[in-house]
């Protein structure tokens, strides 16, 4: 029976349901598939790129991580990248047949853009694209006020205490800028240098992990969420998933 072109799904990780939406283009064909992972908290889930994405011919699957719209379980930050795996792991399962398990993309938006570059070795990842995205965080000073502001009325299970501790604990620990040294997959950086959140410094750091490998792409007026930008954020990441995504075996 054909798709109607998007379905509500929902998979396990580390015991939680994780609810999400795969947006899935025409044909029961076999397609490659980009997992759009949104920041923290999320208000900004990218379903215009979704869009955009089923229209030429991709499939694109927003999740929700454990703890935030919806989703079962505690937030937390060391447990994003689990999450992540668990999405490869069901588009990989053959529950969708028009989902090429072996071609799939991560793309990141903030701290979904963390999690991509630490889940980014998957051997099912062909491609990576960062939006904004948070790579060194101990140079961010998220605290306690802030997330108590902005952060934690939007999460399930995380004080604003709690947040701070993690947040600390995240910065000191190896993470997503070793990763990107290591990765062998395409990496596109996107980011605005008038971000407010996440300073155009983060993805200056992440180009000089990747030794200026990656491609590097920076809009002169764009904010945090690329709010007035769109069209040239989904047409930069399209045109350029289209150029590095392997043919079909």
């Amino acid at each position: 029976m054909p798709h109607e072109g998007q379905t509500g799904v929902y998979f396990d990780s580390g015991g939680n349901r994780l609810l999400g939406t795969l947006f899935m283009a025409r044909g029961d064909e076999s397609k490659p598939t980009a997992v759009v992972m949104h920041g923290l908290p999320g208000i900004e889930k990218n379903h215009d790129l979704c869009h955009a994405l089923r229209a030429s011919g991709w499939n694109a699957l927003v999740f929700h991580y454990r703890g935030s719209w919806g989703s079962g379980g505690d937030y937390r930050f060391d447990t994003l990248p689990d999450d992540v795996r668990a999405a490869l792991d069901y588009l990989g399962s053959g529950v969708h047949e028009s989902v090429d398990g072996r071609r799939i993309a991560l793309v990141g938006h903030s701290m979904g853009g963390w999690a991509a570059l630490m889940s980014a070795e998957d051997e099912r990842v062909c491609a990576v694209a960062t939006i904004g995205a948070v790579t060194d965080p101990a140079r961010l000073p998220f605290d306690a006020s802030m997330a108590r502001e902005s952060f934690t009325p939007y999460l399930r299970g995380i004080t604003p205490i709690e947040f701070e501790q993690q947040w600390v604990a995240l910065g000191a620990a190896e993470g997503a800028l070793q990763r990107a040294a290591a990765l062998s997959s395409p990496l596109l950086i996107v980011h605005g240098r008038t971000d407010e959140v996440v300073p155009v410094e983060q993805a200056q750091l992440l180009h000089a992990a990747t030794e200026r490998r990656a491609r590097l792409e920076l809009h002169p007026e764009a904010n945090h969420a690329f709010v007035w930008h769109r069209s040239w954020l989904v047409n930069l990441v399209i045109g350029w998933l289209r150029e590095v995504t392997p043919p079909p075996p």
